[in-house]
């Protein structure tokens, strides 16, 4: 009988005391029986740790306690260095897996030993775990908007590139780390989509399950949240960036990798509007549309009003 693998799910924490026990039984419901969990703690001023340790339903747990707050990348990067695991789930604190996360991930990676990375769908949740959208998941809205669907299975750099993946349940054999490198805080809340587009970039395949298996919960208190849209922009074009400079063959790709780069100047020209950031953002705008002629057709879509309101905004 094949010995299975040990699996580590890292679960990074900055007062998320409210959430973490729901997050902790999702991983202790899961089907696949070999399993370690780690809590890296990244500086909490909520009690988390103390609480964590007075339940004897985490005795269980693996809890490293970092001396301060340097980053939910710091904390990744250090659960990493701890894992005992051969792959490695990441899912955040106020985020959950699905009971068949591992399983299916783990059967993806036997089947298709030169995978990186596995990834898969979400549903979204709010503040109190009420399912949003009518249940529509990341992938069904954002295939929604763009126009562009993905299906389960292989996706190459130029598909990444054009399209990327939701974060909860990311999973990765922990010896890919050493080729590509570990989460890069300064880039932080892009750091997946760099990582997603680093581990395509070194030849592994990516692969995605069009299944949602973990839930993403949408709260007020998120680094990617709107009300850090305009960084959150700034640092998906970086991301798309140094994909170009570190795989220079995408350049010559499709067209759609132009597009790519506009869509991406377009929505920080529109964060920036929004934020009352006016000459800024018709300055991007202008880029975008210099860049792709057919981003008009998305400024069309806002309407003569609304684009008229953004641009006269203080």
């Amino acid at each position: 009988m094949q010995q299975l693998p040990l699996v580590t799910v890292i679960i990074p924490t900055f007062n998320r005391r409210r959430w973490i026990s729901i997050c902790l039984d999702s991983v202790k419901a899961q089907t696949y029986p070999n399993v370690e969990t780690l809590v890296i703690d990244d500086g909490s001023s909520d009690g988390t740790v103390e609480w964590l340790r007075s339940q004897p339903e985490y005795s269980h747990v693996r809890i490293h306690e970092q001396p301060q707050n340097g980053g939910a990348s710091v904390a990744r990067n250090d659960g990493i260095r701890l894992a005992q695991g051969e792959l490695i789930v990441f899912i955040d604190s106020d985020d959950a897996l699905l009971p068949n996360h591992i399983e299916t991930a783990v059967n993806v990676f036997r089947e298709f030993p030169n995978i990186g990375l596995f990834c898969c769908d979400s549903t979204l949740i709010d503040a109190e775990g009420a399912v949003l959208f009518d249940g529509r998941t990341w992938h069904e809205i954002q295939s929604e908007q763009r126009k562009q669907s993905v299906q389960t299975g292989f996706r190459s750099l130029s598909n990444i590139f054009e399209f990327s993946h939701i974060f909860p349940g990311f999973t990765l054999p922990k010896a890919v780390f050493e080729k590509v490198g570990d989460f890069d805080q300064s880039i932080f809340p892009m750091d997946d989509y760099d990582l997603m587009l680093r581990v395509a970039g070194a030849g592994y395949n990516v692969y995605y399950h069009g299944e949602p298996l973990a839930l993403r919960r949408e709260h007020s208190g998120q680094c990617s949240g709107v009300a850090n849209s305009i960084d959150t922009c700034e640092k998906q074009l970086r991301a798309l960036h140094a994909a170009l400079k570190r795989n220079p063959e995408l350049r010559t790709g499709p067209a759609a990798i132009k597009r790519r780069l506009a869509s991406a100047k377009l929505e920080l020209a529109l964060s920036r509007m929004i934020a009352g950031e006016r000459a800024a953002g018709l300055g991007t705008l202008i880029q975008a549309v210099a860049a792709d002629p057919s981003q008009l057709i998305r400024v069309a879509h806002l309407g003569r009003g609304r684009l008229r309101r953004l641009v006269a905004a203080a």
